[in-house]
């Protein structure tokens, strides 16, 4: 018997993109690999165990969506009030 298993310590560094998260779960359930991060091991092929992968993935997806949009409207305030300083690329 064969087992093969994908160690995730950080699910936002994958869930990058929510399609590429979806995606692998999905590949790790065709060859029947376990999905394991911190707080457990999942089977991606019981639909119980490939909900709360697939939830923390987009999770990880919305709050870099909110970081993102937290970060360009500070940039923005910034430009507002005169305070925004860019500097330009060297060469």
């Amino acid at each position: 018997m064969k087992s093969g298993a994908v160690l995730c310590l950080d699910a936002s560094r994958l869930a990058r993109n929510g399609r590429d998260w979806h995606h692998l779960l999905e590949l790790c359930g065709l060859v029947e690999a376990s999905v394991i991060d911190l707080n457990g091991v999942y089977d991606p092929c019981r639909p119980n165990d490939r909900l709360l992968p697939g939830m923390k993935g987009s999770i990880s997806g919305f709050e870099l969506n909110v970081l993102r949009t937290r970060m360009l409207d500070a940039a923005r305030a910034k430009a507002q009030r005169g305070e925004l300083r860019i500097s330009v690329p060297i060469g």
